[in-house]
This record gives structure tokens, C-alpha cells and sequence, in this order.
């Protein structure tokens, strides 16, 4: 007789990743404050105490959702970085990256947008540790091939340089609609998304140059 396959296991994963993925989508909306358990389960069509069976708490869940957000954009950022030639086109695929991470992942954009905004209470005790070292090792690497003075600045330092990169990315994300507004101009339209890349990579490389 054959074996029977252990679907059990396999509709566990799904209903733990379902979970996961409703709170993602409801604390992405609300934050984590504006969504209860009672919000997720009932979202999900799963008991309450599914949540405490697969996360423990709300507050392992949240963190266990922002860990999930951060890694998509961890993943996408080492594809970028792996790629990359050299720092100029290091630098230019992690511009397309911050560019496009809201747009094909808004709610985990929303979501780590959010726990800023909560000044980082939900993860400070976290389990799940959020790292950039995959993307400053390279920058890192790039730098001290690279930067002798001649082509790019000799005191150029990883750490700031992405700072730098996220915050003239970012801004057409976490300000896009007091801007759009103020500037008359819808910062989410591609022709804007399209400049904003150009002008990111035009002011970020020429602020490299000695």
C-alpha cells in the first residue's frame, strides 16, 4: 500500500503564511495600534487562537510581519548589489530598487513606514534583527576599490552613502502627497517616477565626484 502523502503539515504552512500575510496587509493599513487580533483573525477566517499557536502574541506577530516587509526589500536589494559592476552601477540599481519597492510592494513599504512612524516600539525587542549589512558590505568593498580621489571622492563612507541613497528615493514615497500637492505635480506618476530616478542618480553620483 502506498504511503499517504502528510498534507496536515503542508495546510499548517499555508494557514501560518495566510495568517501572516493578513496581518501584514491590516497593520500595513492601520499600524499596529489600529489592528486588533480580533481585525486579522476574522480577515483571515481563522480562530483566534491560531495567532497565539503560530506567533504567541500580536506583538511577535507585528514583528514577525515587519521582518517579513524588510526582508523583501533585503532581497531585492541583493539582487541589485550582486549585479552591480562597480559602485556606479551598485549605486544606480539600488536608486531603481527604493524606487520601486513602494510600487510593487506597497503594503510592506506601508508597513515599515509605519513602525518609524511608531518610533520603533514594535521591533526593539525583536527577534528578528533588521540588518543592511548585505548592502554596506558592498558599498563598502566599492569604495575602498574605487574611491582614490581621482574618480570618485576619497572620503566617501558607506554608511551615509546609502543613507543618502534611501532619503532621495524615499522622499517621493513618505511625502508624496504633501509635495504632490505643494508642487502641483503628481509625484506618483511614472513621468515623475521616471525624473525622480534620473535626478536621484544625476545628484547622487555628481555629489561622489571629487
Amino acid at each position: 500500500m502506498a504511503a499517504r502523502s502528510k498534507s496536515p503539515p503542508a495546510r499548517s504552512a499555508d494557514s501560518r503564511d495566510h495568517l501572516l500575510q493578513t496581518a501584514i496587509r491590516l497593520f500595513s493599513a492601520h499600524g499596529y495600534d489600529g489592528a486588533s487580533v480580533n481585525d486579522i483573525v476574522v480577515a483571515a477566517g481563522m480562530s483566534k487562537r491560531m495567532v497565539y499557536h503560530y506567533f504567541q502574541s500580536k506583538g511577535r506577530l507585528y514583528q514577525e510581519a515587519v521582518f517579513f516587509a524588510f526582508n523583501a526589500l533585503s532581497e531585492m536589494e541583493n539582487k541589485a548589489v550582486a549585479r552591480a559592476e562597480g559602485l556606479e552601477s551598485g549605486v544606480l540599481n539600488l536608486i531603481h530598487v527604493y524606487f520601486e519597492f513602494p510600487r510593487q510592494h506597497p503594503n510592506f513599504s506601508r508597513l515599515l513606514r509605519w513602525e518609524n512612524l511608531n518610533d520603533g516600539q514594535g521591533i526593539k525587542d525583536s527577534p528578528f534583527p533588521l540588518s543592511k549589512d548585505h548592502v554596506t558590505r558592498f558599498l563598502k568593498q566599492a569604495i575602498k576599490a574605487e574611491a582614490n580621489g581621482k574618480t570618485w571622492r576619497s572620503d566617501l563612507e558607506a554608511n551615509q552613502l546609502l543613507i543618502t541613497i534611501i532619503g532621495l528615493c524615499q522622499v517621493y514615497v513618505s511625502h508624496r502627497y504633501t509635495l504632490s500637492q505643494g508642487l502641483h505635480r503628481n509625484l506618483g506618476s511614472p513621468a515623475a517616477i521616471k525624473r525622480g530616478i534620473a535626478n536621484a542618480a544625476h545628484y547622487l553620483l555628481a555629489g561622489m565626484r571629487p
